[in-house]
């Protein structure tokens, strides 16, 4: 199976972005690949079968979805007609700086980072449907985004970069209201081990149990026990232990200063970061960097 690295399509490490049209033709196969980059897929028209996870969809035009890093995915085309997709392929690192207000919307984490997560569950569907007017919208933000993208005129990258948050924005309201209260025929357990993975990965930034429980459609107290349940530990608990592993692989396999070290797991003050280390390590981040 071939593994796709980010450095085939980004046109430099500044700017992690890549868009492209892609038509697959009547009965061509796509091998099963995976990417270490994040990857939208957008059906503009036709329709195709898509494997994933041990499971067969069939595509239409109008839908939409998100595939992580290190999934492996193929394509077999219909043997009616060609189809035609957009791939938007994106580091996660693109939006950093911008990524903190974005969390800030429980529409936008639930679509790009729990319901990505949620395909490993038997229940999960693994692709939105767009309307019409929906298809509309995002063709067009795309339509931009690639233009803008291949003529590299002057402010491009402004452009596309501003276009695609405004494309997530609206994919991210255009979630179907049932997902948006929580009332998939996904388990409880299953928007647990979402957020244990939105935590993983986006470790850095600030969450807070109210934000998690309103992306998975529960009050604060039934999410908190739900959560002490699945983990054994409250939702900070989870995160500065998530927090504290980092900054230790760090402190073993870098010379890199204490403090550069906590900034970079999420901690803005050194205090706050030795007292949180001690806790979970019972010395100072110094001490456990001498004894590696």
């Amino acid at each position: 199976m071939t593994v796709i690295s980010k450095q085939h399509y980004f046109r430099s490490s500044t700017f992690p972005f890549h868009i492209e049209q892609y038509t697959i033709g009547r009965n061509e196969r796509i091998a099963s690949h995976t990417h270490d980059f994040i990857e939208l897929v957008f059906v503009h028209s036709g329709s195709a079968h898509h494997e994933m996870g041990g499971h067969r969809y069939m595509l239409q035009a109008g839908d939409v979805f998100v595939i992580e890093p290190n999934v492996f995915h193929s394509y077999e085309g219909s043997p009616q007609e060609e189809t035609t997709i957009y791939n938007v392929l994106f580091d996660s690192s693109f939006l950093q700086a911008e990524l903190g207000t974005l969390l800030q919307m429980p529409t936008f984490a639930r679509f790009f980072y729990l319901l990505p997560f949620m395909r490993r569950t038997a229940s999960f569907i693994p692709f939105q449907p767009l309307s019409e007017e929906q298809r509309v919208v995002i063709q067009q933000h795309l339509d931009t985004i690639h233009h803008e993208y291949m003529a590299e005129m002057e402010g491009w990258q402004l452009i596309v970069k501003t276009r695609w948050m405004e494309c997530m924005v609206w994919l991210s309201r255009y979630l179907p209201a049932e997902r948006q209260l929580g009332q998939s025929a996904s388990p409880d357990y299953d928007w647990i081990g979402s957020v244990c993975h939105l935590i993983q990965q986006q470790f850095r930034q600030p969450i807070s149990l109210a934000q998690v429980s309103r992306m998975c459609g529960m009050s604060e107290s039934s999410f908190k026990a739900k959560f002490k349940e699945a983990t054994g530990s409250s939702l900070l608990d989870y995160k500065h232990a998530v927090q504290i592993r980092h900054a230790c692989s760090q402190l073993k396999e870098s010379n890199r200063k204490v403090l550069d070290i906590a900034l970079d797991s999420g901690f803005n003050d050194i205090s706050f970061f030795n007292k949180i280390f001690r806790k979970h390590c019972g010395m100072t981040p110094r001490e456990y960097r001498e004894r590696r």
